[in-house]
Parts: structure tokens; C-alpha cells; sequence
């Protein structure tokens, strides 16, 4: 229910991650210029309305034209350091595990976990009016309302991805950075996160994880943790609480058999994490959302 209205930066240190991995997001706002880079671990989208952008995305600049919807994984460092025109922006922040779990096709998460910078070749009439209702129903705070804005996000997405975009060709200067760049393991975590997306629902171990990239554990568990800031472990569970909760929402389905399908393999397991996490019971949670 809390989202974030801005990522603030860390000026001191400003390529360590900025936090708020977990929730949501939404900022509308003029163009602001950023004297550094940043970085964050959601799937960042801007729209451009009335204006145009440049940013520095990992060390190379790029032009985004005004009337574009831009899509990329904030992982990435990125920074704002001109803009034209008199509109405004909004941007949206994703969590990762949220991104995952809508399940898109190999291509485009391909393009995105590479680092490439996604463009939609034009908006459509209704973008602008759509970010608004968002905005407005955000406001509201009603579970019910905050749910149909992910929906309709996700399907904003969705569309998209099926829809004519471009890159800026971003994924081999991505690949060059070399041990020292915070991105430069991007291509190994790739894999890890699309092993885990499909795979999360089942058992999963650190072994299976590493065997798939080709790393030894130790170094795999360490690269995903400098990336992510979190474990594999605890992201795992994160994914599987994610899909737990639509079906606790979504389904009329016992709370075993959702423990089961979404890949805690015991019930008191599911308890105990869904607990941990959510200070009430898998039962209190489907209470809240069924008799908002």
C-alpha cells in the first residue's frame, strides 16, 4: 500500500543502492537533472510527456525523444543530464519479483537483464490519462484500487512487449565493463533470476542455481547478493510469497494447497515465512483482501 514517490540519491555514495526494493512506485514530475548516478533494483518505467531526455545509462548517452514510454532494469546505473521541452514525466517503479512473476517472453526479459534500455515507438492516446487514474487511485489507498493499477501496469507492459519498441544497443557496452563495474556479473544474474522464475515453485537449491551459470556456489551466492542485495535463498522465498498471495486473492483454493503450489514444500514452512513477513496468517491476509 506504501509506495514510493521518489528514489531519493545518495550523494555521498551514490552507486549504492538506493533501497525500497520491495515496493511499488509512482512519481510525476518535471524533468529533474541528477548530478550523479544511481541505482535501484526495480524495472523503472518513464514515460515522456511534451518532453525529450538524455541520460547517461552506464556510462553511455542516449536520447529519448518526447512522446516515448521507456522501459529498463534500474539495476543498472543511470542518471538524467538534460532535458527539453516544458511536460512532464512519470515514472514507475517495479519490484523485480513482482516483474518476474508476470511472466513475459524470453525475448523481452532477454533484452531487459542484458541492460538494454526499452522504447516504445509512440504512446497511445490514452497513456496520459491512464498514468492520471493511476495516480489518483493510488492516492486512494483501497486495496482494491491498488491491485487493479498493478493489473493494468502489468497489461501496459504486456502490450508493449508485443507491440513495435527499440534499443540503443546498450548490451555490449554492458558486457565490457569488467570486474569493477556493479553490472558487470549482469549476465550471470540473468540467468540466475530467469532459473529461479521458472523454477521457484519447485525445490530449489544454491547447487542447481550455480550449476546453471556455470560459477562455483560461493561465488554465485556472493555476485547475486552484490547485485541484488538480498540472498538467493530469501529471494526465492520472496517469489514464492508473491505467488502465494494471488492465489490467496485470486483463488478459492485451500491454504495447503497454495503452500504447495507455490513451492514452500510443507505448510508449517509457508506459516512460518508468511508470518515473518506479513505479521498475520495466510488466512488473515485472504480475510483482508476478500472484505476490504
Amino acid at each position: 500500500m506504501d509506495w514510493i514517490n521518489r528514489i531519493k540519491i545518495n550523494e555521498s555514495s551514490p552507486l549504492q543502492a538506493q533501497g525500497y526494493e520491495d515496493s511499488f512506485g509512482f512519481q510525476r514530475h518535471k524533468p529533474q537533472l541528477m548530478a550523479t548516478s544511481h541505482w535501484h533494483g526495480h524495472i523503472e518505467i518513464n514515460y515522456l510527456f511534451d518532453c525529450s531526455a538524455d541520460y547517461l545509462i552506464n556510462g553511455k548517452k542516449i536520447r529519448v525523444p518526447q512522446g516515448r514510454m521507456i522501459l529498463f532494469w534500474a539495476s543498472i546505473p543511470h542518471q538524467m543530464i538534460a532535458a527539453q521541452g516544458e511536460g512532464e514525466m512519470v515514472n514507475i517503479y517495479i519490484p523485480l519479483q513482482a516483474f518476474l512473476s508476470w511472466k513475459f517472453s524470453n525475448e523481452f526479459i532477454s533484452e531487459i537483464f542484458s541492460g538494454e534500455v526499452l522504447v516504445a515507438e509512440r504512446l497511445h492516446e490514452g497513456d496520459q490519462i491512464l498514468t492520471q487514474l493511476w495516480e489518483h487511485d493510488l492516492a486512494t489507498k483501497k486495496i482494491t484500487l491498488v491491485t487493479q493499477v498493478i493489473d493494468e501496469i502489468r497489461n501496459r507492459i504486456r502490450r508493449m512487449s508485443l507491440e513495435p519498441f527499440t534499443t540503443f544497443e546498450l548490451s555490449s557496452s554492458v558486457k565490457k565493463q569488467g570486474k569493477k563495474s556493479l553490472s558487470g556479473g549482469l549476465s550471470h544474474i540473468r540467468v540466475i533470476l530467469k532459473y529461479i522464475a521458472d523454477n521457484y515453485d519447485k525445490k530449489i537449491t544454491i547447487d542447481q542455481v550455480a550449476r546453471e551459470t556455470g560459477l562455483h556456489p560461493n561465488y554465485a551466492m556472493k555476485l547475486f547478493h552484490s547485485v541484488m542485495k538480498t540472498s538467493i535463498k530469501q529471494y526465492i522465498n520472496k517469489l514464492r510469497l508473491q505467488h502465494a498471495q494471488a492465489l490467496l486473492i485470486d483463488t478459492n483454493h485451500a491454504v495447503l494447497t497454495i503452500a504447495m503450489e507455490a513451492g514452500f514444500g510443507s505448510i508449517s514452512r509457508f506459516y512460518d515465512i508468511f508470518q515473518r513477513e506479513h505479521k498475520r496468517t495466510p488466512q488473515e491476509f485472504r480475510n483482508e483482501f476478500s472484505n476490504p
